[in-house]
């Protein structure tokens, strides 16, 4: 009888157990390859986004993390709330991965690495988040993360600098609060918010956002919250002047910035004295100055209807000589072949003739010393104005300012600077690989931050190794393991410093190209140790 029993055992069961094909163990998976075996691994912590750690290291360095949470409003009560460090952290994962709603929070629910070495253990649910943005009481919120938006660039700001305002709309298509039919020009008729927002020219860099009802949309309606962002900054670091498109270009709103003592260089609608102006310069052809690039700007004084005083204007034209022109047998088509007719230049030919020239013109309003911003430089201050256009559509496109919303209004408001804050950070980390170019999340993600990570622990030490599936992972794996190397020398010469001070470090190694060699103040003397080297 055991003979017979041990018999039956020989043979095999087959490849496919009693339990089902992939319950326990491998089983095999035929693929045009060939056949290979599958099996789950459900022990080893893993993540799809293991280069993190690195800017993990970033954030640790310049202690910016642990003053993040410090100065948190959010607070739970009793032994089975979630915590703020978990909720925020899962917040900052789920924006890392260029998510837009709350329901895509959830891809990163089964990240095992990721939040260990953000210190929080674990992430949350999306209805977490969403409660935990509903707790946050509103007017505490929106002080501690624009505290933080200026803290994460104030040390820099002592250099002279240009801040760009500028209006933007995020089309609704819930029954959200504030969910207005007002000015939105890509989409007429839909409710929509409006962001009122203020970057850091040049280096895109956000120092908060104020969230609107749709119909909110006239630019004086963020002022209030531009200029209490200002006052957090010593009056040595505000901006040279200000820039804004012609929203701006109003008596009260430039009448607010000519108290405060705060140049501006705004643009005029085309109203009806405006365009008396520019037919009468128009004939003064000998008082147009040769600005460079094909432009030429011509400088008068202004008093418009409304206005407490007279205001220096720049009129701002393409050159005559490489003004566009009808071509032989062609017809020419406004908005597509040529420009649109500029009011008093003269009324084109379509029927093929050589047509006066009659190309745009734009009339600049400033406050602007006429010494230190004479009429030839000042097309160039205003075009470069446009950069704030890419930090709105990467902000809107690729962080996440087109979702995240909310029926009340407050939490849309508190999700927009988070998002905004985030977004710094990410710009000067990647600002350590490359001081001279602002890299987009589009392109800066794939090489910083995508790569599978496992964690093993052996003994007392937890390692993660990172395997970069990325085409430059060599040159990428030198970049990143050399600025990890500063990162720790920093961390190591400053560990007995202020959070401030450490801040400021890392802030100097993110702009010495900008800075020009030169120290940003209230840096203790050990600094040179590695500033020198």
């Amino acid at each position: 009888m055991k003979r017979k029993e041990a018999e039956e055992k020989i043979h095999p069961e087959g490849e496919c157990k009693k339990e089902g094909i992939g319950a326990t163990g491998a089983w095999p998976v035929d693929t045009p390859g060939g056949r290979f075996y599958a099996e789950w691994d459900r022990e080893v912590p893993v993540t799809r986004e293991g280069q993190l750690i690195f800017f993990f290291q970033f954030l640790k360095t310049g202690v910016r993390w642990e003053e993040f949470l410090r100065q948190c409003p959010l607070s739970y009560t009793g032994n089975r709330g979630s915590g703020a460090a978990r909720v925020l952290g899962t917040v900052l994962l789920s924006v890392l991965n260029g998510h837009w709603r709350y329901a895509h929070i959830n891809g990163v629910r089964g990240d095992g690495v990721n939040p260990v070495l953000l210190g929080v253990g674990a992430t949350v649910s999306e209805d977490v988040v969403r409660g935990a943005m509903r707790r946050i009481k509103e007017d505490a919120g929106l002080d501690w993360l624009s505290e933080q938006l200026v803290g994460s660039i104030s040390p820099v700001l002592g250099l002279p600098w240009v801040l760009d305002i500028d209006t933007s709309v995020k089309p609704l298509y819930g029954h959200q609060q504030g969910s207005e039919v007002g000015y939105n020009p890509k989409k007429p008729g839909r409710p929509c918010h409006v962001y009122h927002s203020y970057f850091v020219a040049s280096l895109r860099i956000s120092l908060g956002v104020e969230v609107r009802p749709g119909k909110e949309h006239a630019a004086a309606r963020g002022l209030p919250q531009l200029w209490e962002t200002l006052q957090r900054l010593p009056r040595d670091r505000w901006p040279t002047f200000a820039r804004g498109d012609c929203g701006y270009g109003s008596e009260a709103v430039m009448l607010e910035f000519e108290q405060r003592g705060l140049p501006y260089l705004f643009k005029l609608r085309h109203t009806l004295k405006v365009k008396e102006l520019v037919r009468a310069m128009m004939g003064q052809g000998a008082l147009w100055k040769d600005c460079g690039d094909g432009w030429q700007a011509l400088e008068s004084s202004i008093k418009l209807s409304g206005w407490s005083h007279a205001r220096r204007v720049i009129l701002v034209r393409e050159n005559p000589a490489g003004a566009p022109v009808a071509l032989e047998g062609k017809t020419m088509r406004p908005g597509k072949d040529r420009q649109s007719h500029l009011p008093g230049a003269g009324e084109p030919d379509w029927k093929g003739q050589a047509a006066p020239w009659c190309g745009k013109i734009s009339v600049l309003v400033t406050s602007l010393d006429p010494d230190a911003y004479p009429t030839t430089i000042m097309p160039q201050q205003y075009r470069n104005r446009g950069d704030a256009e890419n930090g709105f559509d990467e902000l809107k496109n690729q962080w996440g300012w087109c979702g995240f919303n909310s029926r009340l209004l407050a939490p849309s408001r508190l999700m927009a600077n988070l998002v905004a804050l985030f977004y710094n950070w990410w710009n000067l980390y990647t600002r350590l690989y490359d001081g001279d170019h602002h890299r987009e999340a589009v392109r800066s993600r794939p090489l910083l931050m995508q790569g599978v990570g496992r964690q093993t622990q052996s003994g007392g030490q937890r390692t993660v190794r990172v395997s970069i599936l990325h085409e430059k992972s060599e040159l990428i794996a030198r970049a990143v393991s050399s600025i990890s190397n500063e990162l720790h020398q920093m961390h190591a010469i400053s560990e007995r410093w202020s959070p401030l001070q450490r801040w400021t470090l890392l802030l100097n190694r993110i702009f010495q190209r900008w800075l020009g060699g030169k120290w940003l103040p209230d840096l203790p003397p050990e600094a040179s140790l590695f500033l020198s080297g």
